[in-house]
């Protein structure tokens, strides 16, 4: 009778401890991305002076140290008039992506409806503006022109939507 307790509870345990285990593995960020909060004084000089560029006169509410794709990014966020602002840069302070909170009356008619369209006609819809850096390089290799695009911080970019006779016909452009 005590074995089979025993056994009992060590089983309801392992089940206890498998199931935590569980719920914190699906609260986890993607592989290699983590983001903290930071305060002001942890932002390196480059990336602190490019977010205050940005934000003009708006103060700078809060600050956060991201990892991302293996590269470590600095955001900075503010009040605007049309709502939240989101900047963020790379530790030399290169910009890499702004988001920007617009109400639904800004954003392109094609856009509020296929946003209708997949959340539902009744579902709260909040619309941010992102607009993303990428530097596209054109070079000529082996007599074939090719173009290739990157990141801020030296990741190449794929265009997503594209398929692979679009990618190859836009790389052997001359």
């Amino acid at each position: 009778m005590i074995k089979q307790r025993v056994v009992t509870v060590g089983c309801a345990g392992v089940l206890i401890l498998f199931g935590g285990l569980m719920a914190l593995a699906q609260n986890k960020a993607p592989a290699g991305e983590q983001e903290r909060a930071v305060k002001e004084a942890e932002v390196p000089k480059a990336a602190l002076e490019a977010l205050k560029k940005l934000a003009d006169k708006a103060a700078i509410t809060e600050f956060a140290e991201e990892i991302e794709h293996g590269s470590k990014f600095y955001e900075g966020s503010w009040a605007s008039p049309a709502g939240k602002v989101d900047a963020l840069v790379t530790d030399s302070g290169d910009l890499v992506e702004i988001e920007e909170t617009v109400s639904a009356d800004k954003v392109p008619a094609r856009v509020r409806a296929e946003s209708e369209k997949q959340a539902g006609k009744d579902a709260k819809i909040t619309f941010e503006k992102k607009t993303l850096v990428l530097y596209e390089i054109h070079y000529q290799k082996a007599g074939k022109g090719h173009e290739a695009m990157f990141t801020p911080d030296g990741r190449p970019y794929h265009e997503e939507g594209e398929n692979k006779a679009e990618q190859d016909a836009d790389k052997d452009e001359d």
